[in-house]
């Protein structure tokens, strides 16, 4: 016997369950089919975000913030460092299991089904509606696609970089400081961070093309006191979004759709934002009638971060390319004390903004007059203009 929804949704974090409680509310039958045995596990995002603009979706409730960011700092490759007071940002550490038990619970008060356990093995749509096969067979007038890495590789492997994360104990790190360390040669194209997250716990992470990135990861703490208590590997996607958000009756949302950030790869808000807005059209879509409304979810997620993400990819093409010598001379702009004053009251969900208001015209343009390749210097030019 084949059940039958208004709409199903593949995959149970964050774009996924904040769509089916926004469609739910909205009145829409939902059922949410996760993979995994528990929702939130693995954990394999990092939590780092800002209260600022989550807000907006679905502020997480106390017992998910695991901690406060009140420093970021950032290391050259040969040790120099800026250090960016983050007090005003609202940016914190969350406990991403538990905010996506939050949505959970959320999606199931209004009314959302959420099987777990229910692995996805095909989706065809034919006449209309859309069949799903996993645990059972089901139909839905929608479905959408909240699956992560998976479905972002079918639009681009080499926009995937690998990922090693560890949880340690340890001694060596301060709660409120998230550091960052660039090193083209020990992490090209990314950079290693530490993320306490509060009781002497840091969520440790190392990425680069090309690289293996648990040997990185090992050889990052090699000569620091500490006891591993968790290993995930993760890929980051940096690709930025797909170029359509919506096939037929399929919708992309969050990692899906590529809606993470190209330089970072954070995407807590960005995924939020897709499945309110994704939600809100898929619920006029089917009370209007018509399948064609579904383009302005694309339109509006779009005009809220689509200039953003264009910077954001634009600086990657940049960091991508930058010599260690470069990367010295970015990190010593960074330290200024202009930029990090005009930092400390910017806005973390765009940073590629920030930075470049912070650096103003001149900044960045002397930051291109030190750069070896031609087109790193035409990009980062063009980016003051």
């Amino acid at each position: 016997m084949t059940s039958s929804y208004d709409v199903i949704v593949g995959g149970g974090s964050i774009a996924g369950l904040t769509f089916a409680g926004e469609a739910a509310r909205r009145g829409l039958e939902v059922l949410v089919l996760e993979e995994d045995a528990q929702i939130g596990e693995p954990e394999k995002c990092d939590g780092l975000v800002s209260l600022r603009e989550l807000r907006r979706y679905m502020a997480p409730s106390a017992h998910c913030i695991q901690s406060y960011v009140r420093r970021g700092i950032i290391h050259s490759p040969s040790g120099e460092t800026a250090s960016l007071d983050a007090t005003k940002l609202e940016v914190v550490v969350l406990d991403r299991s538990e905010y996506d038990r939050q949505l959970m619970e959320r999606a199931e008060s209004w009314g959302a089904k959420v099987k777990r356990g229910s692995r996805i093995s095909d989706v065809t749509e034919k006449g209309g509606a859309v069949r799903v096969v996993a645990d059972s067979t089901y139909e839905a007038k929608y479905y959408v696609d909240a699956t992560g890495p998976s479905a972002a590789m079918i639009h681009g492997r080499k926009n995937l970089i690998p990922a090693a994360k560890y949880e340690v104990e340890g001694d060596w790190f301060n709660d409120g400081d998230v550091e960052v360390f660039l090193d083209q040669e020990k992490y090209p194209g990314f950079f290693a961070w530490v993320i306490p997250r509060g009781d002497g716990v840091a969520k440790v992470g190392a990425a680069g093309r090309g690289i293996n990135s648990f040997r990185a990861l090992d050889s990052f703490l090699s000569d620091k006191k500490q006891n591993i208590v968790r290993r995930v590997a993760a890929p980051i996607y940096v690709g930025g979004g797909i170029s359509e958000f919506v096939s037929g009756r399929k919708i992309y949302v969050g990692e899906s759709a590529g809606q993470v950030k190209p330089t970072t790869a954070g995407g807590i808000t960005t995924s939020a934002a897709a499945g309110v807005i994704a939600a809100r059209w898929v619920s006029n879509s089917l009370n209007l009638g018509d399948p064609s409304v579904l383009k302005r979810y694309q339109t509006d997620w779009e005009e809220r971060f689509g200039r953003e993400f264009r910077l954001m990819a634009r600086i990657r093409r940049v960091l991508e390319g930058l010599t260690n010598r470069e990367l010295d001379s970015m990190v010593a702009q960074l330290g200024s004390d202009r930029v990090r004053k005009k930092l400390a009251s910017s806005d973390f969900d765009y940073h590629a903004s920030s930075l470049l208001s912070a650096l103003g015209v001149a900044g960045v343009l002397r930051m291109a007059r030190v750069l070896v390749s031609a087109e790193a210097r035409e990009l980062i030019a063009s980016l003051a203009q």
